[in-house]
């Protein structure tokens, strides 16, 4: 794949190579998100922060030796002749893409319900009821790219004059993000 035209950002899925480990899938994560001794362990400009699965081991990896991956290969992959623990890697990240996708799709309806330029169907306030009664119940785990992405989300919905949130007065929209801000913010801190 061409990273000119495909630039790696936090939130990608990717295979990263480490001296002496096969290719293995991570996560690439915000810098500020790594602990304290590997963010100072960067050797080179042109790396990037990742997070490695099933264990959550962070490492600087060289852009050159990060390749994009995608759902595909994270579905099926050719794990005949692999490691335990690369099997439970793939596996792993296989879980957290389907969860951002997930987390994404949850952010798009809350979007089209509360922060669109038109006023939104009785049918997309109900979607965003539920979706917002799924995140609530879940407790969902979400990755810091998302986490950030939602957050703001939810902020922009909490700072809506009440009156322009259709249908608040009954769902308690405005009330129930800022609950879920607040409950975001201690996970971050």
């Amino acid at each position: 794949m061409d990273l000119a035209r495909n630039p790696i950002v936090p939130g990608d899925f990717v295979l990263a190579k480490l001296k002496g480990y096969p290719s293995w899938p991570a996560m690439v994560v915000f810098p500020e998100t790594l602990p304290e001794q590997v963010a100072c362990a960067r050797h080179c400009a042109a790396s990037h922060a990742v997070m490695f699965y099933p264990d959550c081991d962070f490492a600087w990896v060289e852009t050159a030796q990060i390749q994009l991956i995608r759902a595909r290969l994270l579905e099926k992959p050719n794990l005949v002749n692999k490691r335990k623990k690369l099997q439970q890697g793939y596996k792993a990240a296989h879980q957290a893409l389907l969860q951002q996708i997930r987390t994404r799709r949850w952010r798009f309806q809350l979007q089209r319900a509360f922060l669109d330029t038109q006023v939104p169907s009785m049918e997309n306030i109900v979607c965003a009821d539920r979706t917002l009664t799924k995140i609530e119940e879940k407790h969902v785990d979400i990755t810091e790219h998302d986490l950030i992405a939602s957050s703001i989300l939810h902020k922009e919905l909490c700072r809506l004059p009440p009156a322009s949130v259709i249908g608040d007065d009954h769902y308690r929209f405005r009330l129930r993000a800022m609950k879920l801000v607040e409950q975001w913010l201690k996970r971050v801190t």
